[in-house]
């Protein structure tokens, strides 16, 4: 990589001549980070037989890849074809990533495919994951798994002793219940306690503001 900000480099006219003898010997790091973006650009118009062979592909290189950043633009890539098997089966097992970012992206790739799989997969990030980010981004993924034991985990998840978890759980309530509590954690807890109790109304700035998406 030659360093976090290895892309600055690309100005220094040594260092280029430096990257092209290196270019000759194999791929260099910032090659393979815009080949991995190629693939995620392009992937869902292949064909299956072409989109089986890139999965393929993919699960042989995380196997064996020591860069977590390549790992990480594996799942991005993967989860642009995430309803296959072999490329949910893949997400799956970077589950276990040694490294937070693979892991925080693997949390948000399965967001929107609910299976029994990926909906287990979600609650161990969710529970027992090391970094409270995995387990807060995999708390706010699970809103879209709609099941009576998400909802149920949901509802616990509120009474976290971590604000950052609780607002977590509401995200994930919003799209679990379509209703939007605004992290009003009391009265949220009391709409998944079975109270007849609604959202406020929003105000005028709040109406405003969710119809101009760029002033989100």
């Amino acid at each position: 990589m030659d360093g976090p900000f290895f892309e600055l480099k690309k100005l220094n006219p040594i260092i280029q001549n430096q990257w092209k003898e290196d270019r000759k010997r194999g791929d260099v790091f910032s090659q393979r980070v815009k080949e991995f973006g190629l693939v995620r650009s392009q992937i869902k118009k292949m064909s299956d037989a072409e989109q089986a062979n890139l999965v393929s592909v993919i699960n042989s290189v995380v196997q064996k890849e020591t860069s977590s950043e390549i790992r990480r633009e594996a799942v991005l890539a993967l989860s642009e074809v995430i309803h296959r098997p072999d490329a949910s089966t893949t997400l799956i097992q970077l589950a276990q990533d040694k490294e937070e970012k693979v892991r925080l992206a693997v949390a948000r790739s399965l967001r929107n495919h609910a299976t029994p799989e990926t909906t287990q997969t979600l609650f161990a990030l969710a529970s027992v994951d090391g970094s409270p980010s995995v387990r807060e981004v995999a708390t706010e993924s699970l809103g879209m798994h709609k099941t009576d034991e998400v909802k149920q985990f949901l509802n616990k998840q509120l009474n976290d002793r971590s604000p950052a978890m609780q607002y977590s759980a509401s995200l994930a309530l919003k799209d679990f219940t379509g209703k939007d509590f605004r992290g009003d954690i009391p009265l949220l807890k009391r709409y998944m306690e079975g109270e007849p109790v609604e959202p406020a109304a929003l105000s005028i700035a709040e109406s405003i503001q969710s119809y101009v998406p760029f002033l989100r």
